[in-house]
């Protein structure tokens, strides 16, 4: 008589990975990653818990010839409503154009020339509402008319900032010395105890590269540290104080107020600075920020924004809020200048980028100038908190609103799945074993997955 045999009976957990928003972890080694960290999280955000499509660039109508748009809003005393007017640079012939929301429709404005993108800021000047632009060339000031008045005294400008009634710059050359203009005057740049002038920062601290006006006072970024200028009353009175030394190059281009600090990225990371002192934030991202050439920034509707060159030329995009120190990543998204607009009728942050012959608008869940983008979130490689024991990963469970593959490998091997885009939560059959396993989840598009989970059996 034969005697039947039954099968070992297993007892089957799962673990979930239920809030993805702690988000990317580039430093710490996979194998000690919790399986709700990422050790890859690519063109997805994740500060909903859930695996959502990242930022993308809508194409627009302005030609990526301009390269740099300003937004120009002026009082019209007579309609007694506020106007406005876009200017935008132009690198091929090195102009100002500017106009209504048509581009088609900008023209050229008489007399504003820089061989460079100019740094721009509004100013109200001798009772109107006027707009400067500041370069290698001296300052354009454009009126409402958009009639152009050139100051060529003025110096060559590298960063603006606007405190007490007065414009303070860093220049280039030397780039040792922060210039300020006269008292109700930024056109007068004359150096004279009671009209404009200029302070000189010499220290092992390096250039002067960016002036920024923030909490009551005029803040200078140099190369490896921040100086404090205190600017009110007369000139005499003005006095300068050094804060902080960095131990990695300060890439002036990314220094942004933001809110109610100032953020900035260096060669070892990204800082947080509130007046006095600065320290180190997003360390989870250093793995991804090592060697990079160069890079720029921009704060616009509560998010920092950060584009780099990183690795021989990898194009990143880091869109970080800093209220909830959550931040999106993204790869192949080349930004080489924003432009923000808060307009009257609302607000865009225009970008220029070498993949597109036009501008494009970053927004939340777009493509790439009509691409679809690959995204991903991968786990670490998890024992799942029994190491040493082979496991069992018997099933995976998938909720997700769009098409997506997952694939579940252990250290012997790996499966991958096709799950089409559902309202419930699907099931896909594994059975692969393993001391260790990670999950993988990527889509081509839109994507949406919350709180997926493996079924599991802890072998004997």
């Amino acid at each position: 008589m034969k005697r039947s045999v039954s099968p070992p009976k297993r007892s089957y957990s799962r673990a979930f990975a239920s809030n993805l928003s702690g988000g990317i972890n580039s430093v710490s080694d996979s194998r000690v990653l919790n399986f709700a960290d990422a050790e890859a999280a690519f063109n997805v955000r994740l500060d909903s818990g859930a695996m959502t499509s990242g930022y993308g660039v809508t194409a627009t109508d302005i030609p990526a010839y301009y390269t740099k748009v300003f937004y120009y809003k002026y009082y019209d005393e007579y309609a007694c409503e506020y106007k406005e007017w876009y200017l935008a640079y132009n690198r091929d012939d090195g102009k100002i154009y500017g106009g209504g929301e048509n581009p088609d429709e900008w023209t050229e404005t008489e007399g504003a020339f820089f061989s460079s993108a100019p740094s721009g800021v509004s100013y109200r000047l001798y009772g109107e509402d006027v707009f400067l632009l500041c370069g290698a060339e001296g300052m354009a000031v454009i009126d409402k008319t958009l009639r152009v008045v050139n100051v060529p005294d003025a110096p060559d400008v590298t960063s603006i900032a606007m405190h007490n009634e007065r414009m303070f710059v860093t220049i280039g050359g030397r780039r040792n010395a922060v210039w300020f203009s006269d008292d109700l005057d930024p056109t007068n740049w004359n150096p004279e105890l009671d009209e404009g002038g200029f302070i000189e920062l010499e220290g092992e601290s390096g250039r002067l590269n960016r002036a920024v006006a923030f909490g009551g006072y005029v803040y200078l970024f140099r190369d490896y540290g921040i100086s404090r200028l205190t600017a009110y009353g007369e000139q005499s009175d003005f006095s300068v104080t050094n804060l902080f030394v960095s131990s990695g190059r300060i890439f002036a281009d990314t220094v942004s107020v933001c809110g109610d600090r100032i953020l900035f990225f260096a060669s070892d990371g990204l800082y947080s600075f509130n007046g006095l002192s600065a320290s180190r934030i997003y360390r989870n991202l250093d793995g991804l920020t090592e060697n990079c050439d160069s890079a720029l920034s921009c704060y616009f509707g509560g998010k920092y924004y950060l584009s780099a060159l990183c690795d021989g030329g990898e194009s990143l995009l880091i869109v970080a809020d800093p209220r909830t120190s959550s931040a999106a990543i993204h790869k192949d998204i080349n930004v080489k200048s924003f432009s923000p607009i808060v307009g009257i009728n609302g607000e865009t942050l225009l970008v220029c980028s070498p993949d597109s012959p036009v501008l494009g608008k970053l927004e939340s869940g777009a493509d790439y100038f009509g691409t679809e983008q690959k995204r991903l979130w991968r786990s670490g490689m998890t024992d799942l908190s029994r190491p040493e024991k082979r496991k069992l990963i018997s099933e995976v469970y998938i909720d997700t609103r769009f098409d997506c593959t997952v694939t579940v490998r252990t250290e012997k091997k790996e499966k991958s799945f096709f799950v089409r885009g559902n309202k419930a939560v699907q099931r896909r059959r594994v059975n692969i074993t393993g001391t260790k396993m990670q999950l993988e989840i990527s889509a081509v598009g839109q994507v949406s997955v919350a709180r997926p989970s493996v079924r599991f059996a802890v072998l004997n």
